[in-house]
């Protein structure tokens, strides 16, 4: 069983992507964009409450009990690398 890897940090960075750091210290950025076309995730839309997103619980979240299994957002992310530097 692959290890599950923890959303630390979350900030917008344009579009429908998130800046995202690990508990590993790697960072990537994850495309929300796929999300959008499903109702569930329609509020994603808004570009004031997409922005809102934040680390919580392990994953990124919004308002309103909106999350993605971290397990998502780390399969789906363009990996960086390891920083050490604050986002």
């Amino acid at each position: 069983m692959e290890q599950l890897h923890y959303v630390t940090e979350a900030k917008p960075c344009g579009g429908y992507n998130v800046r995202v750091r690990f508990d590993t210290g790697e960072s990537g950025v994850f495309d929300c964009e796929y999300l959008t076309a499903d109702p569930y995730w329609h509020r994603l839309t808004d570009e004031r409450f997409f922005n809102t997103v934040r680390a919580d619980y392990g994953t990124i979240v919004w308002d309103d009990n909106i999350d993605v299994a971290p397990e998502s957002v780390w399969e789906r992310s363009v990996i960086a690398g390891k920083s050490s530097v604050k986002m």
